[in-house]
Order: C-alpha cells, then sequence, then structure tokens
C-alpha cells in the first residue's frame, strides 16, 4: 500500500471583488462583514458613509464568487429618521449579518439597537430588539452567526455578553461579563459557529479569540496582544473551515492569521490583490485614470496588501473571503494542501 504525507498548508490567492460604489451597483462602501450565503455565493454588508450624500450606500450586496451580482437590498435612512421608530428595512449604522438555512438575511444595526431580517427575495419582514442590559435587550450589536437550528447568536459588544434567539427575535439564553478572564470579554466583535456547533468569539480589546460550546461553556482561548506571529491587534472576525483550521481578521495589524484547530500559529496572509473584474470596468471608463496607473510607480506593490482587513468567511470548497473596510474589497484565497506519495508498505 502507498503511504501518503500531507505536507503543510499553503494558500493561492484567486481573485479579488470588488471596488467602490457609492450608490448601488457592483461594489461597496465600506464593507464591514461577508458570510457565504449559498453554494458559490456570498453576502456583503456596506456600512457607508455618515455624509447625506452617500446614504443609500448602506445596503446588503448579493453576488456569486465570480463576481455577478444577484442582488440588493435595504435603504438609507436620514438622520433625523434615525430613532427606534425608523423604517422597517432601513440602516443606519449596519455592523453584521448572517444568513439562516431559509436563506433569511438578518442585519444588525448599532445605531438603530435592532436586527433587521430580509426573506431570500430581499424583502423585510421584520424587526426585533431594543437597547438595554436585560434579558433580550442589547447595546451595539456588533456579530451575528446562525446555528444549524436558525438560533441567532448575537454578540452585545457593549454588554461584553454574548446572547441567543429564536429567528423570530424571542431571546433563549446569554453568557458572559466585562472582564479579561476566561469566558470574560472586552467589546467583543465577530461571531463564528463552527462544523460541530462550538462557538468562536473575536474578543476585540482583550486581543484573543475564545472557543465556547453551543451553550457558552468556555472551552479554550488564544492571543494576546502586539504585532508578532501569533499575537493580536484588535481582532474583529474568527472562521473556521471544516477541517478546524482558523483564520482570524487581524484588523490592525493589516493581515490575517491562521492557526490550527488548537490555537497555535500556522501562518499569515498580508495580500496579493489584483484589480477586480468590477474594478477594471469602472477604469477602463476613464482614459486618464487607465493611463495614471500605467505611470504609477510600484503600484501593484502597494495596493495588494490588506489594509483594515474587517471579516473573513470560508466555504467547504477551501476558499477563504477576507474583506477589507478602507479598500472596499475582498480578496480570495483556496486553501492547498501538498500531497506527496510515500514508500510501500
Amino acid at each position: 500500500m502507498v503511504t501518503t504525507e500531507i505536507a503543510p498548508i499553503t494558500f493561492e490567492y484567486s481573485h479579488t471583488i470588488g471596488r467602490q460604489e457609492n450608490r448601488s451597483g457592483s461594489g461597496f462602501f465600506y464593507p464591514v462583514d461577508i458570510v457565504v450565503s449559498g453554494k458559490n455565493q456570498l453576502s456583503v454588508i456596506s456600512r457607508g458613509s455618515e455624509t447625506p450624500a452617500f446614504f443609500p450606500c448602506k445596503r446588503v450586496t448579493v453576488f456569486t464568487v465570480d463576481e455577478q451580482l444577484l442582488q440588493e437590498f435595504g435603504q438609507k435612512i436620514p438622520p433625523e429618521e434615525a430613532d427606534e421608530n425608523a423604517p422597517a428595512g432601513t440602516f443606519m449604522w449596519p455592523t453584521a449579518l448572517t444568513v439562516d438555512n431559509q436563506g433569511n438575511t438578518y442585519v444588525a444595526d448599532e445605531w438603530l439597537q435592532r436586527i433587521t431580517v430580509f426573506n431570500k427575495d430581499g424583502e423585510c419582514t421584520g424587526t426585533w430588539g431594543k437597547q438595554g442590559s436585560g434579558e433580550g435587550e442589547f447595546n451595539k450589536p456588533s456579530g451575528l452567526a446562525c446555528d444549524a437550528n436558525d438560533n441567532v447568536y448575537l454578540v452585545d459588544s457593549y454588554n461584553h455578553r454574548v446572547q441567543v434567539y429564536t429567528g423570530e427575535g424571542q431571546f433563549k439564553f446569554q453568557w458572559g461579563s466585562e472582564g479579561s478572564g476566561d469566558g470574560q470579554f472586552s467589546f467583543p466583535w465577530g461571531v463564528e459557529i463552527d462544523h460541530e456547533g462550538n462557538v468562536w468569539i473575536a474578543d476585540w480589546r482583550n486581543d484573543r479569540i475564545q472557543k465556547f460550546t453551543a451553550d457558552g461553556q468556555f472551552l479554550m482561548k488564544f492571543g494576546s496582544s502586539g504585532d508578532g506571529d501569533g499575537q493580536l491587534n484588535r481582532p474583529t472576525k474568527v472562521a473556521v473551515d471544516k477541517e478546524g483550521i482558523i483564520y482570524v481578521a487581524d484588523f490592525k495589524n493589516d493581515r490575517l492569521q491562521v492557526f490550527d484547530a488548537q490555537g497555535n500559529f500556522m501562518t499569515k496572509l498580508l495580500g496579493e490583490a489584483t484589480l477586480s473584474t468590477w474594478g477594471r470596468e469602472r477604469v477602463n471608463l476613464d482614459p486618464t485614470i487607465v493611463k495614471a496607473r500605467e505611470m504609477a510607480h510600484n503600484l501593484h506593490e502597494r495596493e495588494k496588501l490588506f489594509h483594515g482587513p474587517i471579516s473573513v468567511d470560508v466555504d467547504d470548497e477551501g476558499r477563504i473571503y477576507v474583506l477589507e473596510c478602507p479598500r472596499q474589497r475582498l480578496q480570495v484565497y483556496h486553501k492547498q494542501h501538498a500531497i506527496f506519495g510515500g514508500g510501500q508498505l
């Protein structure tokens, strides 16, 4: 029998998706979260600018891995209407999104202090939540994830805890408090539910990742403050693939770090971006921009690097999607296992 050896994992850059698009169409405007929302399908929420002219940029954009725009939904709301009576389906400061098994999309808004729900056709079906610190209340929700039963895990950032709701917004249970001990948080941000149902939290100000059971029992933690390998500076999102490999958006260190299932550092990605199809279409509309890019010194070396990677997600095909807020794009990578033939047994 021929034995095989699996070499260390490597990552191959695939392509870039996105460009700045202030209003609607094939692009984003200060995107803050990404989720794999179907086979070869992705959803991104754009937070946008607080400049009134750019309010329409607050939206959910749904597209394929090969940059086919599928759908947009969500609406702007002027600041003077941004209160508890804001119309359903509108956003002010969206922070996160998730998609359940029925194709419903949930969007967290830290200004409106609510969750907005859309069906698979992009129609708003309701809102739930209110500001507070009691059960079923929250203060600046900043992360969302759905489990296999369509329960919604919500990161309640300013209350330093995690809450769990039904898809209809009925409170189920919660855990966490402010601090740096096991199971405590300091302004947590992103959340991930892995293939085994475990819950991973990007503990933002504690510069670490924590792992819990589905009911909130502490399992493990890793990370410390710094810019060395395995250290973190304000991690914003964590993703776990089907093999248990962990990916962390290391926001202020401008990189994606990769860890094994035990939280040991494996490698880091610094960015390999090229101009996306959507971006190339925009650039080619203006010959002066094309010329300027040709003349710019070392442009690709400067453009390719991550800047503010704020979210990450993975799919079952071994693809990793890294979303950059300031550069309004995402970079796609393929996980590679090098397999070598061994001796005869």
